[in-house]
């Protein structure tokens, strides 16, 4: 119950249902009120706050901020004995291969440890996420793409009931005490992942995937700069981590 309720908050917190909630108070207080100059300017903050952080620069500059705390691996193979890789999303539809199951953070996150597989053979790669009431879990649906991908059966330790990072941190830190591991999941949701592996007691390398926010060298074409669903997708993925860390917060001081 405490875990659907978490959910419920924070996917509320988000900034597309907070914003349209400030409009919607905007548009009642104008409607049904006196209070026009404050309907006013509830209507106006939602607008620009709507816009701005669906707009490409500061969409990029504050994925940017949490992505760039961890360095990617450039280098693979560095005789690991376990790779963690955190669960992500997707729906177990059998009209569909299992590519097609799992979310693009999901594969995003596994082709990074895939690599970091194939440069380290004797690893394990421990998968992790429950099924949230779908037909299979994800762990069980990332293992389907990693016996897929010739990764032997044995060489997979599969985590069913994990429902946060906070579960995942927990029990994966007790597989790999004492063994060099490495940490896969994405760049933004690495430096809060880290912080639950050190509370309890272990310090996985992080390989950071997933990463949103990318330096360009080039020149950006002026249609990018249009405001886009996208780019409230990048900053909602920010936004996500800092509500994460801040709840990490405000669980310590209970």
């Amino acid at each position: 119950m405490l875990f659907i309720l978490k959910k419920w908050i924070g996917g509320l917190l988000m900034p597309l249902p907070l914003l349209l909630l400030l409009f919607c108070i905007g548009l009642i207080l104008l409607f049904f009120t006196q209070k026009q100059k404050v309907a006013k300017t509830f209507l106006l903050l939602s607008f620009l706050l709507l816009f701005a952080l669906s707009c490409l620069p500061i969409s990029e500059r504050i994925v940017h901020s949490v992505e760039r705390k961890h360095l990617p691996i450039m280098q693979p193979a560095q005789n690991y004995e376990v790779i963690l890789l955190l669960g992500s999303s997707g729906i177990a539809d059998p009209s569909l291969p299992v590519t097609g199951q799992l979310s693009a953070t999901a594969l995003s996150r596994f082709v990074e440890a895939l690599r970091l597989y194939y440069a380290n053979p004797n690893a394990t790669l421990v998968v992790s996420g429950s099924a949230f009431g779908d037909l299979k879990s994800h762990a069980q649906m990332i293992e389907e793409l990693a016996l897929a991908v010739n990764i032997p059966a044995n060489k997979i330790v599969r985590l069913d009931n994990t429902l946060d990072t906070d579960d995942e941190a927990r029990i994966m830190s007790n597989i790999i005490r004492g063994k060099r591991s490495v940490l896969v999941t994405s760049a933004a949701h690495m430096d809060r992942a880290l912080q639950l592996f050190y509370k309890y007691g272990t310090g996985p390398e992080a390989a950071p995937a997933n990463f949103l926010a990318k330096n360009r060298a080039g020149e950006t074409p002026l249609h990018y700069y249009i405001p886009s669903a996208y780019y409230l997708y990048k900053t909602q993925i920010a936004w996500h981590e800092y509500l994460g860390k801040f709840q990490n917060k405000v669980k310590e001081l209970l």
